[in-house]
């Protein structure tokens, strides 16, 4: 007796409370209630107007739904839905990450779709890849709602459909404006669909409805189970927005619920054999458990959820995320509560409308892939062969620069090298250079394909060449080190990490709105960024242009991705290293250490777009002022280096073709930019548009061995680079036995260019490149130069009648042999080069001329006068012609000359050959460069006075003009 009037008191003070609040006015009807006329107590609904279901979904024991059973059992169903729908209305316990009532909102796009599918929008329901123009469909027929409607043959629009697409649009639309018409319209639509698409009950092909009976094939459409589990995702968010609405009634909250409920149970039984699929549904079970935990089958609907949802997920990324940052805190709650699928989906929201990160490498809104990009883009797909862009490297018999096939039967073959032995070509087939074209060309396109293609090549990379687990000497040449690591030592040395872990900074910003980047792919793009970046610290390269790049590339990833656990330590790393080597890898006159112009314009840029990268991001303090003037003397070298036609030496390491005039521009108008007080920079950048020109004429390195004499800084000037190193190639790796030697530059045409370097391999071939003979200087039986380099004199000189500079450098090329060079740059109209080779070795002393590419009827070799004369049409020529000291032989031979990797052209090359005894003290070779339109028509003639160790003099005539040309050391 005592526990049966517990309950009736339980109902009695519950009842007392939802009349007196008015809980039941809309609910109600005040007349005809059995009291007689005029009364005022309100009649409660019959039980049949509620879905009884519900409370056997329930469990009434949970706390808070005291009330609820007390009236359900007491045979009260409407007052007992009526206690359940307050209490959600107060529920406070249970947060969904998804929805925000405090400050709700919604986008342009869920505005549109939520008034499309309200009746006056002709029930134009959103489903997604399906419009009738820029609108949804419209499902109404006859002014009547008919699910039955189709605007096309496919399948996916009718599954589609059933997925409710613009049912949580509506639901925000409500909440921010509080017109009941989103609620009522929306409670009449879904009425609708319950009552014509029952559960299906038997063994079914949900897959494809088309093969079942026609009468139940609407309802096979409308309760496929992923699509059931987007329906109960959504069902999830629905009651939040709509909750407090005075349409949403104790009648319609039986029903939503139970129908959530029959909607769970329905996936839970009909989980896909389909990974994915699977963990799509699962994870609309365990939410349902967690957002309704009131339910009595709450408990299991986690469990199974949760265990099935986390079969296959790649939770990894939890490792290296900081879920502590701002930007994760709907991350950190679904992870908190083990939600491992929502987390990821988090993840990858943020990773979608993350604002932060700005890349001075990305503009987004002025970007463009250039004609090239597109190609290379287009060459990696599958369907053309996975033919990968490897800069420098092309297939020549597919034809004019298509990269080489890495396709190998279905697959990738990542350890094919069609350019062996040329080992460069594998070390940067895993810098991945094709990626970001793609990237850029998907931003300009929109097709799906780049990235799709980018996910499946990058993911077979990551399977295919695994990080080693063991510490290699990455120093070693790959095919040194054991044979199981051999082709880590290709794919992981750091330097190429550096230039993935570059690349990919940005090409995420490019792909920041794909569809087709889901959870799992972006978790493994996260980690692998993670595995690579720490990488890279733990293998720092000793001082190098390899330490700048691989700073460079741990900076922006700390900065670009301050989501990522390491970050902070990443930042510090790499800003630390590049505050030390942005003075300890460059010599006081400004270049950089390694003697290689092409790392030392990238050494710049990776100095100056990580300060940029900070700089933008809130992190200017990593790099202080001391750090930009550092920069001052590096961006100066560049200036004296280009010719005025905006090319560069193509001495070392550098390829001439790979700097193009834009590039160049683009460099030293970010010098500029960087130094807006060096007018002269502006100069060269705008080409003379702005600015002041420059007025120096010559300009010495001496700590690197560069020196640099030219008449003036236009295109009608002429440019000599005179190379004299203090460091050789046993140092130096890009450098090459060619101290002494020279280039001449001409009104646009270099008469002596560099013979360049073709490969990087080791070997004959490079060796053949690197061969003192193959550059402008003097050797000793053709064998190869070393010693280091040193500037013995610089000066202007002035005459009556002109005005001259001179250089003079020596190089102790060989034991008891010393080569001396002093170069005249005469009244800004020629220059004459005096070598001296002396000391007490013996042998044959060679003067070595490689000449500019030309026809034999354009270049004109004239052995008889000791040197040559060019017949270019347009004018622009040269007459060379060399005196020795005593009777020498004019040996032919043939030249070469690279200007890009694997890339050569033939020209004419020459030596003025002459013995030396050992008691001789001095071969001496006096050459003169003389351009004139005409060549042919000059008489010239040079002598010299008698050698002196301190000093010389030399006499040139002209026609009938005379030049004394002296120095003194």
């Amino acid at each position: 007796m005592k526990h049966i009037l517990t309950k009736i008191s339980a109902f009695c003070f519950v009842a007392s409370v939802l009349f007196s609040t008015g809980c039941l006015k809309d609910d109600t009807d005040n007349s005809g209630n059995g009291n007689g006329p005029g009364s005022t107590e309100p009649t409660i609904p019959g039980n049949s107007v509620i879905e009884a279901g519900v409370f056997e979904a329930l469990n009434l024991d949970y706390p808070g739904l005291a009330a609820v059973k007390a009236y359900y059992e007491a045979d009260q169903y409407y007052l007992a839905a009526q206690a359940l729908l307050e209490y959600y209305r107060s529920r406070t316990g249970v947060i969904n990450g998804n929805v925000n009532l405090i400050a709700p909102s919604i986008s342009a796009d869920e505005q549109l779709w939520a008034d499309y599918a309200l009746s006056k929008g002709e029930y134009r329901f959103y489903n997604e890849g399906y419009s009738d123009g820029d609108k949804p469909y419209s499902y109404l027929t006859s002014n009547k709602l008919d699910w039955t409607k189709r605007s096309s043959a496919s399948a996916g629009e009718r599954f589609g459909l059933h997925r409710l697409q613009w049912m949580v649009p509506q639901g925000k639309a409500y909440r921010t404006s509080l017109d009941e018409t989103y609620t009522t319209e929306w409670v009449a639509v879904y009425k609708d669909w319950l009552e014509k698409f029952p559960r299906p009950t038997g063994d079914v092909d949900y897959e494809d409805p088309s093969t079942q009976p026609a009468e139940i094939r609407d309802q096979l459409y409308a309760w496929r189970p992923i699509d059931v589990a987007y329906r109960v995702e959504d069902q999830c968010d629905l009651i939040y927005y709509f909750m407090q609405s005075s349409n949403f009634t104790p009648q319609w909250l039986s029903a939503f619920l139970n129908n959530m409920a029959e909607q769970v149970e329905h996936v839970r039984a009909h989980y896909s054999a389909d990974e994915a699929v699977k963990t799509k549904q699962a994870h609309a079970v365990f939410r349902a458990g967690t957002i309704f935990p009131e339910m009595k089958n709450a408990a299991a609907w986690v469990e199974s959820g949760s265990g099935s949802m986390n079969e296959g997920l790649d939770t990894r990324v939890f490792d290296v995320l900081n879920l502590e940052y701002g930007g994760l805190t709907k991350v950190k709650r679904a992870y908190d509560i083990k939600d491992y699928y929502k987390a990821l989906e988090e993840v990858l929201n943020y990773y979608r409308t993350r604002t932060h990160g700005l890349n001075p490498n990305v503009d987004l809104a002025t970007s463009k892939a250039t004609d090239n990009e597109r190609k290379w883009a287009d060459n990696a797909l599958r369907e053309n062969d996975f033919r990968f862009y490897v800069k420098n490297y092309f297939d020549e018999a597919a034809g004019t620069e298509i990269p080489y096939s890495y396709k190998s039967g279905d697959g990738i073959d990542w350890q094919l090298w069609p350019s062996k032995p040329d080992q460069e070509e594998r070390y940067q087939l895993h810098r991945h250079q094709w990626m970001l074209p793609q990237a850029k060309t998907y931003y300009d396109t929109k097709d799906e394909k780049y990235v799709a293609n980018w996910i499946e090549v990058y993911g077979d990379w990551l399977k295919q060449n695994p990080k080693p687990d063991v510490d290699l000497d990455y120093t070693l040449y790959p095919e040194n080190q054991a044979p199981a690591y051999r082709n880590a030592g290709w794919s992981w040395r750091p330097l190429d990490v550096a230039a993935r872990v570059n690349d990919q900074c940005s090409l995420l910003e490019y792909y920041q709105q794909s569809e087709t980047i889901d959870i799992d792919w972006l978790s493994t793009v996260y980690w692998h960024l993670d595995e690579q970046v720490n990488h890279i610290i733990k293998n720092y390269s000793t001082t190098s242009n390899h330490l700048i790049t691989q700073a460079q590339a741990v900076t922006f990833a700390g900065v670009l991705f301050p989501e990522l656990k390491n970050a902070s330590k990443w930042v510090e790393s790499g800003s630390t290293v590049l505050n030390n080597e942005v003075t300890a890898q460059y010599f006081p006159d400004g270049w950089l250490k390694d003697g290689d112009l092409h790392y030392h314009i990238a050494g710049i840029e990776d100095f100056r777009s990580t300060m940029l990268v900070a700089q933008l991001n809130g992190q200017s303090n990593r790099f202080p002022a001391s750090y930009v003037e550092s920069m001052r003397k590096m961006t100066e070298v560049v200036m004296n280096m280009v010719y005025p036609d905006y090319t560069v030496p193509n001495m070392t390491d550098t390829r001439r073709d790979t700097w193009t005039k834009s590039v160049l521009k683009r460099n030293l108008t970010n010098y500029a930019n960087l130094f807006p007080d060096n007018t002269q920079m502006l100069w060269m950048a705008t080409e003379g548009v702005s600015g002041t020109q420059p007025g120096t004429k010559v300009k010495t390195f001496p700590d690197a061995g560069y020196y640099v004499m030219r008449t003036g800084w236009t295109k009608s000037d002429m440019m000599m680079v005179v190379q004299n190193t203090p460091e050789g190639p046993s140092k130096k790796w890009h450098r090459q036995y060619d101290n002494n030697t020279f280039e001449f530059w001409c009104k646009g045409r270099n008469f002596f260019p560099d013979s360049g370097c073709y490969t990087y391999t080791t070997g004959s071939t490079r060796n053949k490149y690197a061969a003192s003979t193959a550059h402008n200087t003097v050797t000793l039986n053709g064998k190869n130069v070393s010693g280091e380099g040193r500037m013995l004199l610089q000066e202007s000189k002035s005459t009556s009648s002109f005005d001259y500079e001179v250089l003079v450098l020596e190089n102790p090329s060989y034991a008891n042999l010393t080569h001396r060079r002093a170069v005249f740059m005469v009244a800004d109209k020629f220059y004459v080069i005096l070598d001296e080779a002396y000391g007490s070795a013996e042998g044959t002393v060679n003067l070595n001329f490689n000449i500019t590419e030309g026809t034999d009827a354009q270049v004109v070799l004239d052995p008889a006068k000791g040197g040559f004369h060019t017949a270019f049409s347009d004018g622009n020529n040269l007459l060379v012609r060399t005196k020795s000291s005593k009777a020498g032989t004019f040996v032919e031979k043939a030249g070469f000359v690279s200007y890009n990797i694997d890339k050569s052209a033939d020209r004419q090359a020459y030596q003025l050959n002459v013995v030396k005894t050992a008691d001789e003290p001095v071969t001496r070779f006096i050459t003169i460069l003389l351009p004139s339109s005409d060549p042919q028509s000059e008489t010239v003639n040079v002598t010299a006075d008698a050698w002196s160790a301190n000093g010389a003099v030399v006499r040139v005539t002209i026609g009938e003009t005379n030049y004394k040309l002296t120095y003194t050391l």
